[in-house]
């Protein structure tokens, strides 16, 4: 996963608007670092329709299509 992919919620995040989460577009991934080995990749996303941004670990979400 890297910028400008897009990606979904693969749940559609349930509860919540369905279409909101079914395409968003990836601003940035992240990699902290944690004790004991426990890296797991963040990512940015920006959503349709909404107004700011969210974080995400990178299993998550699926990749609907990817920046070339």
């Amino acid at each position: 996963m890297k910028r400008g992919d897009l990606v979904k919620h693969p749940k559609g995040i349930e509860n919540v608007c369905k279409r909101t989460y079914a395409m968003g577009i990836v601003l940035n991934t992240y990699t902290p670092t944690q004790p004991a080995g426990r890296n797991q990749t963040q990512v940015k996303v920006m959503w349709w329709g909404k107004q700011s941004h969210l974080l995400y670990n990178a299993d998550q979400l699926e990749v609907v299509s990817e920046n070339r």
